[in-house]
């Protein structure tokens, strides 16, 4: 296979004279996604689509370049969303409402943007022609047991009925996000930047996937690639357990005059202890393409499967695990290490 960054050097070669609309565009993918087309693709315009208006104003400071156009806007508007896709070439749609806690208590907000929303996105999108579009998902809609895991897992096959209409469709997997907005990393550096004594964890038992932004954003471009009937891809990912992610922070945070630790506080509704990227239902329809996983959609309810030979999920706890010394490595290339002190 080749290098990761020559692989996404060929497939940004792919995005140029392109206008490409990215949905959620103002949220840390798309920030990743945005500064990389700008500075290493020739597309020809980037529409960042959001309802956030002070995240406008911020990327727009960030960003003067004149191909970044911004548009104000919801996903949950469809004909708002009809006139942000006038010639549009490509869509990522990475609009979500991703808390698991907010979702368990707000459903039907999950359901706004995370299946109608992404229902407007392909409708759109197909009504104007665009080429091919990418849908943003995650390891919590597999087997879900969360609101956010199963208005995840309806996307997905959303997305993938609209498959076979003249537009590339396809969906991409994540685990956990280093950096991230919402995600654990920056919230234990928020808790120790401001004097935390003690790091939370709900389970030391608890494990994730881990992918930096850039995998990201490599993911989708091969995705956009590779897809075009309604596929799912899935890196292959290594796992960390987070019980050992708030002990790496904790030691960094540590020194003369101050001492953290981690506690275990609970699990909280809608956890679970692993995440899974592939079901062992899905691994009857899956192959493994070097570092991707590509699962098949189904196309109707008469198909039959031959059994896998080994059907069992791809899990964060079977997943290769790193070490503690790994975490440190990662975290300190991630600049996502505490200041020394």
């Amino acid at each position: 296979m080749p290098d990761a960054r020559e692989d996404m050097l060929r497939l940004l070669e792919g995005l140029k004279g392109k206008r490409i609309l990215v949905t959620g565009g103002t949220g840390s993918f798309g920030h990743t996604l945005v500064d990389l087309c700008l500075r290493s693709s020739e597309a020809k315009e980037i529409v960042v689509y959001s309802r956030d208006e002070q995240k406008h104003v911020a990327l727009r400071r960030q960003q003067p370049d004149r191909r970044l156009k911004l548009f104000l806007g919801d996903v949950r508007d469809l004909d708002r969303l009809r006139l942000a896709m006038r010639g549009v070439d490509l869509v990522f749609n990475a609009a979500a409402i991703k808390h698991v806690p907010l979702t368990e208590e707000h459903p039907m907000e999950a359901v706004g943007t995370n299946v109608v929303g992404a229902h407007n996105v392909c409708q759109a999108a197909l009504e104007a022609g665009v080429q091919g579009l990418v849908s943003l998902s995650t390891d919590k809609a597999v087997e879900p047991v969360n609101v956010m895991g199963m208005t995840k897992a309806v996307q997905e096959r959303i997305v993938a009925s609209y498959a076979g209409h003249g537009m590339r469709v396809s969906v991409v997997r994540y685990g956990n996000v280093l950096a991230s907005n919402g995600s654990v990393v920056p919230y234990f550096l928020q808790l120790l930047a401001g004097g935390a004594a003690r790091i939370p964890v709900t389970d030391r038992r608890m494990t994730r996937f881990v992918l930096t932004l850039d995998q990201s954003v490599h993911l989708v471009l091969h995705a956009l690639s590779r897809g075009a009937d309604g596929e799912i891809y899935v890196l292959g990912l290594p796992a960390f357990k987070i019980w050992d992610v708030a002990e790496v922070l904790a030691e960094a945070a540590s020194g003369p005059g101050r001492s953290v630790g981690v506690e275990e506080v609970g699990i909280r509704p809608g956890e679970k202890l692993h995440e899974s990227l592939v079901s062992s239902e899905e691994m009857r329809r899956a192959s493994n393409e070097g570092s991707f996983w590509r699962i098949e959609r189904y196309h109707s309810g008469d198909e039959r499967y031959t059994p896998a030979q080994e059907e069992r999920s791809l899990t964060s706890d079977r997943a290769p695990q790193m070490s503690k010394q790994e975490i440190v490595t990662l975290l300190s290339e991630q600049r996502l290490l505490p200041p020394p002190r």
